[in-house]
């Protein structure tokens, strides 16, 4: 029994994505969620976000779109792997509080894109994704 719970020990404390909110910059948990969707991890997504986050957006055929965290994870936990380019592209920190702007690019002529706005707190624990509002894009 010391053995396995040894062993569960050294598993979650090597893990980097073990527990949601212990990033240490703002940047970090939102490479997670970028690692999450282009990976098709779900357990990055669970891992950048607060238990409690809200996920909201239009999609490309301007349809509305809600998710909790736990149900955008699902939808992203595919193993598919995303082609696309994405970019954290404005971070702003204020103290504790965070907003990141990230933007997809994809298709032959990246024409295709979503701009996601995300916010962000500073716990203790270290800094979560609380919610992401996004708009898909059609580029030119």
């Amino acid at each position: 029994m010391f053995r396995l719970n040894c062993f569960l020990f050294l598993l979650v404390t090597m893990n980097p994505i073990a527990f949601a909110g212990s990033f240490v910059e703002p940047a970090d948990a939102v490479q997670s969620y970028i690692t999450g969707v282009s990976s098709g991890s779900g357990a990055h997504i669970t891992a950048a976000y607060a238990d409690n986050a809200e996920i909201q957006y239009y999609d490309q055929n301007g349809d509305y779109q809600y998710f909790s965290r736990d149900s955008f994870a699902e939808v992203v936990n595919s193993g598919n792997q995303w082609d696309a380019r994405i970019e954290i592209t404005n971070l702003l920190v204020t103290g504790q509080a965070a907003n990141a702007t990230v933007e997809f690019t994809w298709g032959a002529n990246g024409e295709n894109g979503y701009v996601d706005y995300l916010n962000l707190i500073k716990t203790d624990a270290g800094w979560t994704i609380t919610n992401k509002v996004a708009q898909y894009i059609q580029r030119d």
